[in-house]
């Protein structure tokens, strides 16, 4: 099984093992507990862009992102072309500030709320003086309400913020910056902490060639599977071929107050798995048959039946999926 391999050698197996096929698209969903970091890199093999990197509070989080970023680097330039700040929660900007000091960074994104916390204030300080010097550009996701990139060939990112659409949006996870990534046919949208009253927003205030784009192939999911996002309309919306869950142990650090993730909401990912048609069927059904959520209704947590689509960082371990363009395929490690 890849998770018994080191980490480095397992990069090289994954890296080498693409080196003779076509040009492709690789997220990385890296297993982090109970917090999210994705890293993309390009068809290129070159550009690299980062959404968002793990948590302080939940054991081994961000010494498990620190780990795999560098074995990702270690035979290349520290280098992104962009990074991307879905929204100034600790389990979402925990190691912002060590990849601003470690990397190269292109282009930084955040929803453009001030936050307080020391976290956010030593982060926002650092960001600040790297955008006066001239070594980074900045983004402003609620001034700019959205903007849409060109990191590498074949690849346009549209990132936007519910937020800059509706102000009444108060809930700090509500403001996440949203990112959607395209690569020729194929699409990943990344959500941050969005709720259902962000997802409302999405599907009926934005413009709509910027509704249009909430569609997608992959989805990782809003808010670590909580019951507070992904609610039905907004799934079949999304109409997603593959979907991915970011989230701790049960009762373990942060996750034993946020019990993610919840029956429900794999309830809801069961029932659109279940009837996706023939040309849309998941390339590839995850290995375990069953997937731990917490019933908030029983107050307990249970074991569902893991729909074919769905992919859980805490019981796969980091999930790579990639695009050539045309096809997805998904693998762990």
């Amino acid at each position: 099984m890849i998770a018994r391999l080191s980490l480095s050698f397992a990069f090289a197996f994954v890296f080498a093992a693409q080196a003779s096929a076509a040009p492709v698209l690789e997220a990385h969903f890296i297993s982090v507990g109970q917090a999210d970091a994705v890293l993309v890199r390009c068809p290129d093999a070159q550009t690299h862009l980062l959404i968002d990197s793990a948590d302080t509070r939940y054991p081994g989080s961000a010494q498990r992102f620190r780990d795999y970023m560098t074995a990702a680097f270690a035979d290349r330039p520290k280098k992104l072309a962009l990074a991307v700040a879905s929204h100034p929660h600790a389990d979402h900007i925990g190691s912002m500030q060590w990849v601003l000091q470690n990397f190269e960074v292109a282009t930084y994104v955040d929803n453009g709320e001030k936050f307080d916390s020391s976290m956010w204030a030593s982060l926002d300080k650092l960001r600040k003086k790297q955008v006066k010097s001239g070594k980074l550009k900045y983004i402003n996701g609620k001034q700019a309400q959205s903007a849409q990139l060109a990191p590498c060939p074949d690849v346009a990112v549209d990132v936007f913020v519910p937020w800059a659409f509706a102000n009444k949006l108060s809930d700090t996870n509500d403001r996440s910056v949203v990112v959607r990534i395209t690569h020729r046919k194929i699409s990943f949208l990344f959500v941050g902490d969005a709720h259902d009253a962000a997802e409302a927003v999405m599907l009926t205030q934005i413009d709509e060639p910027l509704r249009k784009k909430v569609n997608a192939d992959v989805l990782k999911v809003g808010h670590h599977g909580s019951d507070t996002s992904s609610t039905a309309k907004f799934v079949m919306a999304v109409s997603p071929q593959l979907a991915v869950i970011s989230a701790g142990e049960r009762e373990v650090g942060t996750n034993a107050r946020y019990k993610h993730p919840r029956y429900s909401t794999v309830d809801t990912y069961s029932t659109w798995f279940a009837n996706l048609d023939k040309g849309n069927q998941p390339p590839k059904h995850p290995p375990n048959g069953k997937v731990w959520a917490y019933d908030a209704a029983k107050k307990t947590w249970r074991q569902h039946e893991r729909p074919k689509g769905l992919w859980v960082t805490v019981q796969d371990g980091t999930v790579i999926v990639r695009s050539d363009g045309e096809r997805l395929d998904v693998s762990f490690q």
